[in-house]
């Protein structure tokens, strides 16, 4: 490779642009390829350093520099290598207690050579060994760049930290990147294996997010290559002299040093700055129903984003359940049904595929659909398999806002069914489930069934009593906000409300809100759509997973003209696993199912829309995130290709829901007469479908989204 060819690969690689540095990103590495690679290099790390001379041991000088002279301290020394820092530390600090963590077993050993008596311990620069507020000096030298998770990590060094504690801290800036290569061309090195070269401000930021007071931040080694006495004389000019008047930011080494100055709950602290703050919540209330009353929902009809409610310390359980964190498709698919690799990799995990409804009519006129799931529970609290059901019901005092309750009778379920389109944090009712006598069944969105399969492999006492999971299609949910639009324009208010039904009658269904004065208002389903582009929530449009992949048994609308102008109702089912399937069997034998099979082509047809809009726009929007510097969920579902066509009309979607974002354009929706809105939309949705079906449809029959880390 040329050198010019290089350097273009180079260019491209580093991130520019407006925004680019608003926040640290998760990197794309994994901590295994990152130990692989060190334990590779690491027979002649020590021969390669000690040709770098200064530039070398620069690192352990200015160290030295801030840590602080004191006696009996504990110090924790992250990334400790061959044990290169060990020395230093020790003739500032003879006596103190040092933990060296180390990421390469093969490191580990020749450190252990070299310092018999010295402390080593592996680490995967996640979860960092040692007590919460043990330690006084955390010392993390060139290691930010090669962490997979860099706030993660950061927050972990807070959390080690005792108050008034010290982080001393390094790592290249993202423009030194190219110096590198250029160095690798002409001279030999160990290199450097996965990494990521931070931005300045994005580590400045972050820590500071992350509850630091930055102490000071340098950038040091003005000239890494030459004479030592050349390398040390322009350090000099550097330090006395460069970053006085503005070149402070020099340097291919940052050094940030900074003081824990206040006491953070570190679960809480991972949660606010891995998920809320990146604004990457799903709302599933796990958090919340697992925090004994630590956490609540605040701004319940709008955000609705966890925030304390108490000054009490949270189970580990709320990080380790949370649906964003760790929130690989492919091992969920491993843990739930034993292989990584769906069946489908736009359906997911089944069975079965069939078309169906409920042959009672009072449960089919009574769902969103083909009442499908209303019908499997009932036939399970009958035959006793279970004795209730978590769901979804609408709360008596706030008629207006769904709650999470436990459906023991056939008039509780049917009381429950249909979709609720509103942010519901179901998983809010998990601090009530250890004591309910189950078995019970659950039915939950994708994002609060993760949740509940995490739990379940966890073997939380909350969900022991879970024996089946059912789960409805999600395209999208709306936040709180979008009912206040729609009462705004009959000139009503919430306050007045006295029942809301998302669906009522017969299919597709109305919007239909009862208000105190004896008013019924009603709207077309398809005219009520015109809410989501102003009100969807930001986790709608970055999920990935419609169908509901990790259910036992699953469904939707089974969107077919064939089933679509018989207008009664029809559902697309999927059985997922050996005990969904045998529920919808016994539901045949018995009569309580009309069913049809089908193949994965027609169901792939029937949700084009939604599959196209998930696998492949859900991935375009997460891949913008990334661009504009923020933090990103890796579902680990990939497309194999995208072509041109579906990424400019995916750049004309997004901005036509930022632009309806705006309070601006609510404010003209809200305006506009309820009689012309609907049918305006629904003319919309009819033209944009036609037009943007072939873009949509193309690649999606074959399967073009497939499972990778």
């Amino acid at each position: 490779m040329t050198v010019a060819v290089e350097l273009k690969e180079v260019l491209a690689a580093i991130p520019i642009g407006p925004g680019s540095s608003a926040c640290m990103q998760n990197h794309r590495f994994q901590i295994d390829q990152v130990r692989d690679f060190w334990n590779g290099v690491a027979p002649r790390y020590d021969e390669v350093n000690a040709r770098l001379s200064w530039t070398h041991v620069e690192r352990f000088l200015t160290m030295q520099q801030y840590l602080p002279a004191k006696p009996a301290q504990r110090i924790t020394n992250v990334w400790s290598r061959t044990g290169g820092a060990v020395r230093f530390i020790r003739e500032v600090c003879p006596d103190a207690e040092l933990t060296n963590l180390e990421v390469s077993d093969v490191m580990i050993g020749m450190a252990k050579t070299r310092y018999p008596n010295e402390t080593f311990h592996r680490t995967d620069l996640h979860d960092l060994e040692g007590e919460t507020g043990s330690q006084d000096v955390v010392v993390s030298l060139e290691t930010l760049e090669h962490v997979p998770d860099p706030v993660h990590f950061l927050v972990e060094c807070h959390r080690l930290l005792r108050v008034g504690g010290r982080l001393i801290l390094s790592a290249p800036p993202a423009w030194s990147e190219i110096f590198l290569r250029l160095y690798e061309m002409f001279f030999e090195n160990h290199g450097e294996g996965p990494h990521e070269f931070p931005k300045v401000g994005s580590v400045l930021q972050a820590m500071r997010s992350c509850g630091f007071r930055i102490i000071d931040h340098r950038g040091t080694v003005l000239l890494p290559v030459g004479p030592e006495w050349a390398k040390r004389s322009a350090e000099w000019v550097q330090q006395r002299l460069l970053r006085r008047i503005g070149t402070n930011r020099l340097g291919i080494r940052h050094f940030y040093i900074a003081e824990k100055t206040t006491p953070i709950d570190p679960i809480w602290s991972h949660l606010e700055e891995e998920v809320i703050k990146p604004g990457l919540c799903s709302h599933c209330g796990t958090c919340v129903g697992l925090s004994g009353g630590v956490l609540r929902f605040a701004d319940r009809d709008g955000a609705c984003l966890p925030e304390p409610a108490e000054p009490r310390s949270l189970p580990n359980v709320c990080y380790d359940a949370c649906p964003q964190v760790s929130s690989s498709h492919p091992d969920m698919n491993r843990r739930v049904f034993g292989t990584p690799t769906a069946t489908s990799n736009l359906l997911g995990q089944y069975r079965r595929l069939l078309v169906a409804h409920a042959t009672d009519e009072e449960v089919r006129r009574n769902s969103a659909s083909g009442g499908v799931l209303t019908a499997a529970v009932l036939h399970m609290l009958d035959s006793g398999r279970i004795r209730g059901v978590v769901a979804l019901g609408m709360d008596e005092e706030i008629p207006w806002r769904s709650v999470p309750v436990i459906a023991r009778s056939r008039a509780e379920v049917l009381a429950a069914a249909q979709s609720k389109y509103v942010v519901s944090p179901v998983n809010t009712i998990l601090d009530r489930l250890a004591d309910e006598p189950g078995p019970l069944a659950m039915v939950g969105l994708p994002q609060q069934v993760f949740a509940i399969r995490r739990l379940q492999q966890l073997q939380h006492p909350s969900v022991k009593s879970i024996s089946v999971i059912l789960g409805p299609f999600f395209g999208n949910e709306l936040y709180g906000t979008a009912i206040d639009s729609f009462l705004r324009r009959f000139g009503a208010k919430k306050e007045d409300v006295t029942s809301l039904r998302y669906r009522e009658g017969e299919w597709p269904g109305h919007m239909s809100v009862r208000l105190r004065d004896g008013r019924c208002l009603q709207m077309p389903k398809f005219h009520a759509n015109y809410l989501i582009p102003f009100h969807i929530s930001d986790h709608s449009l970055v999920s990935q997973d419609l169908t509901n992949e990790f259910t036992d048994l699953s469904g939707g609308d089974a969107w077919a003209p064939h089933y679509e102008l018989r207008g009664e109702g029809f559902s697309l089912v999927i059985t997922r696993s050996e005990l969904g399937d045998s529920i919808v069997r016994e539901m045949e034998r018995c009569g309580a199912l009309w069913t049809e099979e089908i193949t994965e082509g027609e169901a792939v047809r029937m949700q084009s829309h939604g599959l196209d809009f998930k696998k492949r726009g859900g991935y375009l929007r997460m891949q913008r995130r990334a661009a504009r510097g923020l933090r990103t969920a890796d579902y680990g579902v990939t497309p194999s290709h995208i072509g041109l066509s579906r990424r400019c009309f995916e750049a004309i979607l997004s901005n036509i829901f930022r632009v309806c974002a705006w309070p601006i354009a609510r404010r003209a929706a809200d305006a506009m007469p309820h009689c012309l809105i609907g049918p305006l939309f629904q003319w919309f949705r009819k033209v944009w479908k036609a037009t943007t079906r072939r873009v949509k449809r193309t690649g999606l029959a074959a399967g073009d989204v497939g499972n990778g880390a």
